[in-house]
């Protein structure tokens, strides 16, 4: 294997061969890929991996699953972006989410602003804590458009990541715009993440946009440091 091959997370080597196989039509758009069984035994990993690598495929429009059926290709990714140039992961092995409260909020100028809403539109907020092996690692407020957050309404308990339940819908993104910077953590930060008010938390802001590149989610979450990698990689 190729040392920047090695580099790279597991499952991103695994959707890289994905890619590979559907450029070269060994998978062709409207076809069935192989069941998750048959390829956790043609790539030798578990089923978690199998799963992440599908679900980065279905957000990056390639592939798209439906509930009780096999996922499909839906079209051929373009030559520039299967290796990202910045690599960010949650350090850990098993993960899952607490949502703390999900509904209609009117509370959220700054994530009306970057859904670019006007004033009467309603906006749906998900509000949880991201853990890893157990453990509090992350803060996280998503803001959607309430007609979409309202289509994932009842999956928000079990969604670690909310795009697949999306892409479920016909709802798939385009680009996805991160902005990286350092906080402190408020008290009740500090609380759920189980620190010392004033600590450190890395702070990432995101805004996901969606064909025509219209806003369809912005989010804030805030890492504990130890529980999140970030990594940039130039050049081929």
């Amino acid at each position: 294997m190729a040392e920047n091959q090695r580099k790279l997370p597991l499952y991103m080597q695994i959707k890289n061969k994905m890619v590979h196989n559907v450029k070269n039509g060994v998978w062709k758009p409207g076809e069935a890929i192989p069941s998750e069984s048959q390829l956790i035994e043609m790539y030798n990993v578990s089923r978690t991996t199998i799963r992440q690598s599908i679900r980065e495929l279905v957000q990056n429009g390639v592939l798209e699953t439906r509930r009780g059926a096999p996922a499909r290709v839906r079209t051929i990714p373009p030559e520039k972006g299967v290796n990202p140039g910045v690599l960010h992961h949650e350090k850990g092995t098993h993960f899952s989410i607490k949502v703390l409260r999900s509904g209609k909020t009117t509370y959220a100028f700054h994530a009306r602003n970057a859904l670019e809403l006007a004033e009467d539109e309603e906006i749906f907020l998900i509000e949880r804590i991201r853990l890893a092996d157990g453990k509090p690692i992350a803060f996280q407020q998503l803001f959607l458009p309430f007609s979409i957050g309202k289509t994932i309404e009842n999956n928000v308990d079990t969604s670690f990541d909310i795009f697949p339940k999306l892409g479920e819908q016909g709802i798939y993104y385009s680009n996805i715009q991160e902005d990286v910077s350092a906080s402190n953590a408020t008290s009740f930060e500090a609380e759920l993440l189980g620190i010392i008010p004033g600590e450190a938390l890395i702070d990432i802001e995101r805004t996901t946009t969606g064909s025509g590149l219209k806003p369809l989610e912005y989010s804030r979450t805030k890492y504990l440091p130890s529980g999140f990698n970030y990594k940039v990689e130039i050049g081929s």
